[in-house]
């Protein structure tokens, strides 16, 4: 839904289970709605449904029954899962956490459309955002955390409190938008999931350290139960709320706000509405897959909320939630595999044809259909049934996000739309077919079937590769029958029992030379997960690495099968398979594999090709640019040697030899070879004010036909020559359309030039995200910009407010704008950290100092006051104490007040020393660093303070000199300052790491801290 339920917490850490031995009564759930109106009564509501002739609308179940439906799914015995969400509140509350989210379970028994039996399953969990069944108990979504509820004997009753299976999918305290959801079952078995790009995540198992942690950064990623691995598949766009496969396994979604259809390429990096990818090297995202919009783009996306007749022609409007790609047997067959989406402006279904195109797809607009009249109507998930019906959830609330009029808790419907007039069907129960029968199954008309029949079959494995079991033979017969669908269904649920063994045999050889596009496509992605995932899975979970000598014979047979494909290859998806497969390899083997897809002419213009391969080719672009030289030189598609050229023409001043080496092998190219090393290099420097030109720029042919590329080379001479004008680089700077990385560029080229009128450039770009951070280093040499910085802080990214508050802590002017702001509660107590409070202190001005003490903290000087501290946090960290403690919350303290120096269990940075092997049981040795860190410390660890000549004040330890610049380890980042710019440097006795870490902790938090400081193991992060 439009970054509903995408959401974060106004707290650092909150438990997503109310954790009780007897957990209180279910607390009645309120409206806070505003508005007067009141939602139709459920059976009104389905009668004014407007749908196509034959179709009706049915209520399957309303409140009380149901309230607040957020997400679906159905279990192998034809049961309906609901997962229900209360604590999502209006903006100001971001969430109420005196509710509780809750999972329900109807059972229509008869199978007339309505049902029988209603449990409920589990009630104490919280921001509960979506549900799945499977594998000995239920999977639910409570961000920052995945949970499992075991269920092993299948009584509906959990077996014991959630599990956390993996953590880290959190979001900006600040947002409470955009985060994980959308637990469904894949056809290959893994668990998939979906989470918006303003809530990046660095998601992992609560036993691994943050090494360990994979990062997620918007888009689908997957969990494999067994195995216990997670994947990032994709990366990107701004909302997904809705996926679904087509019948050959191919994986769509939806999107809110920005494009709303998607085809899901592993590796690929998509488009975003409000953020910038993380990877700077990505030049050029991937776009949406749909020929068209659903509201005019000529206007404003929050123009589509309003009732327009041009809206309503092209669709209703952006707010797209929910996907369904209809495969079942009920409806005419002129829907079957179409893409069914729920508008929520439009109040609708949304129907989209998927045609392919190139190496992908185009989502073409059909007639919409199932038109609300209730305006309380907020579809938000689609269902398929057992019989083929389609099931609807209704949210019934009149805000479709950010809810600022308030929470509508007391309403929710699901609908059941029908073709025609079925009988009443029997309902299935796969719990007690055979498993014969269950691999019969894969060869149905009805998804359904074959979903929950796949589901069954893994479950009774528990996800062993075993040949002998009847199952597994049944399967690798299907592969040599003449039903496309059912092969097809066969060998993605054979990936999951260890296509590893299993795809690097001859039979997936053979298979790679199939006559089906989609089975060659499945081996392909198999070879990819299978060079990139060598574990396999025991029937308790465990993993088993396979030997060295085993994976070294079929990783080497996987690549040299691949690279043998790629030469063979006359299919452009399967090209685009192999593209995707780059990632999976290592980066010295990237370049054979790359170079021969990037010679096929066919794919120049492709959508997606282009992309895979230089997405695959990044890190070899950062770290051994000189492998792309003959790669770029011989390319058949422009894009990549387009984007090497913008590379190297980047780091021209670090490596000059590359776009040296790259000018000579193109100088005798054709106009249009030659073209795109001009382009690539414009867009590389751009934003820069001058450079050293190469070698061979004076004797490469500059002369085009067309007009614009000759002003390009003129412009490129500029740089290699005196240089652009400031006002020129101004201008790129203020350019809206420019990618943000060349923007920054040029700002930096402005502060390094001393731009006369730089104050005022940098007080402009102040209100520009990402861009920001670079306009506050300019607004940093003016002594009076404090109050400016100040008013913008809202403007900040929440991952770059650490850096705002060190620049405020650089100068006393400044200190004095933070400290005001502090004492307003404008600015949180907690994000002046020790170290910047030490900095301010260091200033040595008495109302300033005495600002410090009154809005952040005393500080203890003396070592009598040390003294006596150390004496009264032993007495209150006792044993019994510390037994008592929450060490899970305490390693969440120790990510925001340690984390950033020292390392413990994996996690953390390398500034100060490791604490994994430290002293820690002793609360004597732990009590005396972090009161008096300065009494005894190394002269590795010891602070330099650098005064500038622009009146900032710089801590930290020197790491690295130069003639002309020193390098600063300061708390938050490293910095090069130019020797010229320095007007002192003093040595202190003092360790970087400051007093009074406590200072803004509880007495519970420092009981937590100390509780994890002086754990034996790593624990769950909660």
């Amino acid at each position: 839904m439009t970054r509903l339920f995408s959401a974060s917490v106004a707290i650092a850490v909150v438990l997503g289970v109310v954790l009780a031995a007897e957990p209180p009564k279910f607390p009645e759930p309120y409206d806070s709605e505003k508005s007067l109106l009141k939602p139709q009564s459920a059976e009104d509501a389905a009668r004014g449904f407007k749908v196509p002739p034959g179709f009706r609308v049915e209520v399957f179940a309303s409140e009380p029954d149901v309230r607040n439906p957020i997400a679906c799914c159905w279990d192998t015995k034809g049961r309906f899962w609901v997962a229900e969400n209360y604590t999502y509140a209006e903006s100001q509350k971001k969430f109420d956490l005196s509710l509780r989210d809750r999972v329900i379970i109807f059972h229509d028994k008869d199978g007339d459309g309505k049902p029988d039996e209603r449990k409920v399953f589990i009630d104490t969990v919280q921001r509960l955002t979506s549900v799945e069944v499977g594998l000995g108990g239920v999977w639910l979504m409570c961000p920052p955390q995945l949970l499992f509820v075991p269920d092993r004997n299948g009584d509906d009753i959990p077996d014991g409190p959630p599990e956390v299976v993996l953590e880290g999918f959190d979001v900006p305290a600040q947002n409470y938008h955009n985060f994980a959801n959308g637990l469904k079952w894949g056809p290959d078995g893994w668990l998939y999931g979906r989470c918006g790009a303003s809530a990046p995540g660095e998601v992992r198992r609560p036993d691994q350290g943050p090494q360990d942690a994979v990062p997620l950064r918007g888009g689908i990623w997957r969990y494999h139960p067994h195995r216990k691995v997670f994947e990032a598949l994709c990366h990107g766009t701004t909302n997904p709320w809705g996926h679904d496969w087509d019948a050959y396994g191919e994986l769509f979604f939806i999107n809110t706000v920005g494009g709303h259809l998607w085809h899901m390429i592993p590796g690929a990096h998509y488009s975003r509405s409000h953020t910038i990818d993380p990877n700077p090297l990505v030049y050029e995202p991937m776009e949406m897959i749909a020929d068209h919009w659903h509201f005019d783009t000529g206007k404003g996306w929050s123009d589509s909320r309003k009732v327009d007749p041009t809206v309503d022609k092209l669709g209703g409007g952006q707010a797209h939630v929910g996907c369904l790609i209809y495969n079942g047997d009920q409806w005419p067959k002129e829907y079957r595999g179409k893409l069914l989406t729920l508008n929520q402006h439009g109040r609708r279904i949304n129907v989209e044809r998927i045609e392919r195109k190139g190496s992908g797809y185009v989502g073409k607009h059909e007639p919409d259909m199932f038109f609300a009249s209730d305006p309380f109507f907020r579809g938000i998930e689609l269902s398929q049934g057992p019989d083929g019906s389609v099931y609807v959830l209704d949210w019934s609330d009149t805000g479709e996000c950010h809810e600022h009029n308030g929470v509508h808790r007391s309403s929710g419907r699901i609908y059941r739309i029908i073709y025609g007039n079925p009988n009443p069907w029997t309902m299935p129960d796969l719990t007690k077919a055979t498993v014969a029968e269950l691999a019969l199954l894969q060869s149905r008309d009805n998804e359904w079937y074959i979903r929950q029949s796949r589901r069954e079959l893994i479950n009774r494995s528990a996800g062993k590769f075993d040949p002998g079991k009847i199952a597994t033979n049944a399967l690798v017969k299907m592969l040599d029958t003449d039903n496309q669908r059912a092969r097809n269904n066969a060998l993605q649920l054979l990936s999951y029992y260890g296509l590893f063994y299993f795809y690097g045999g001859e039979k997936g050889d053979y298979l790679l030379r199939d006559n089906d596009e989609h089975i060659r496509r499945i081996i392909v992605r198999g070879k990819r997960w299978g060079l990139q995932d060598t574990v396999t899975g025991d029937d308790k979970g465990n993993t088993t690495k396979i030997d060295d000598q085993t994976k070294r014979f079929y990783y080497v047979g996987d690549l040299f099968a691949l690279e043998k494909t790629a030469k063979d290859q006359t299919s452009s998806r399967i090209r685009l398979e192999l593209a995707s497969t780059l990632q999976a390899l290592p980066i010295e083997h990237r370049i054979d594999l790359g170079t021969l897809l990037a010679s096929y002419s066919a794919d120049a213009d492709d959508a997606n090709i282009p992309h895979m391969i230089w997405y695959g080719l990044i890190p070899i672009a950062i770290q051994t640019p000189e492998l792309l030289i003959d790669v770029a030189a011989t390319a058949k598609i422009p894009h990549i040697r387009k984007w090497t050229a913008r590379r190297f023409a980047e780091v021209v001043a670090e490596k000059p030899d590359c776009i040296n080496a790259l000018l000579l092998k193109t100088s005798g190219k054709d106009e249009l070879v030659r073209r795109d090393v001009i382009q690539g290099m414009t867009e590389g420097l751009a934003g820069i004010r001058k450079a050293t030109p190469p070698g061979a720029w004076k004797t490469y042919p500059k002369t085009f036909a067309d007009k614009k590329l000759n002003d390009q080379v003129l412009a490129i001479d500029v740089v290699f020559g005196d240089g652009r004008a400031l006002d020129e680089v101004k201008k790129l700077a203020f350019d809206g359309k420019a990618a943000i990385e060349t923007r920054k560029a040029a700002l930096r080229s402005l502060i390094d030039a001393n731009l006369p009128d730089l104050r005022e450039v940098c007080e402009k770009l102040l209100k520009v995200r990402f861009l920001n951070v670079v306009a506050l280093k300019g607004l940093a040499k003016f002594d009076d910009a404090g109050p400016m910085i100040i008013q913008h802080w809202n403007a900040f990214h929440p991952s770059e407010r650490p850096l705002v508050i060190d620049a405020l802590a650089s100068r006393p002017s400044f200190a004095a704008s933070l400290l005001e702001e502090i004492g307003k509660g404008r600015i949180p107590r907690a994000d002046l950290s020790a170290g910047q409070a030490r900095t301010i202190r260091g200033f040595g001005t008495p109302g300033l100092t005495a600002k410090l003490a009154e809005v952040w903290g005393e500080y203890r000087e003396s070592p009598k006051d040390k003294a006596d501290l150390i004496a009264k946090l032993k007495g209150d960290l006792t044993a019994d104490a510390l037994r008592s403690a929450d060490a899970s919350a305490g390693r969440a303290i120790f990510a925001k007040t340690c984390a950033s120096c020292h390392k413990l269990y994996g996690e953390g940075q390398n500034v100060g020393p490791d604490l994994t092997g430290a002293g820690r049981k002793d609360m004597d040795y732990l009590l005396s660093n972090i009161i008096d860190p300065s009494a005894v410390v190394t002269k590795d660890f010891q602070m330099t303070r650098f005064t500038l000549k622009d009146g900032r004040v710089l801590n930290g330890i020197v790491t690295a000199t130069a003639p002309k610049t020193a390098t600063i380890q300061m708390e938050k980042e490293k910095l090069t300052v130019a020797a010229d710019d320095i007007e002192s440097r003093t040595q202190s006795v003092l360790s970087l790491m400051p007093d009074g870490l406590l200072q803004t902790l509880s007495p519970a938090e420092i009981r937590d801290l100390f509780a994890y400081l002086q754990s034996t193991q790593q624990v769950p992060l909660k």
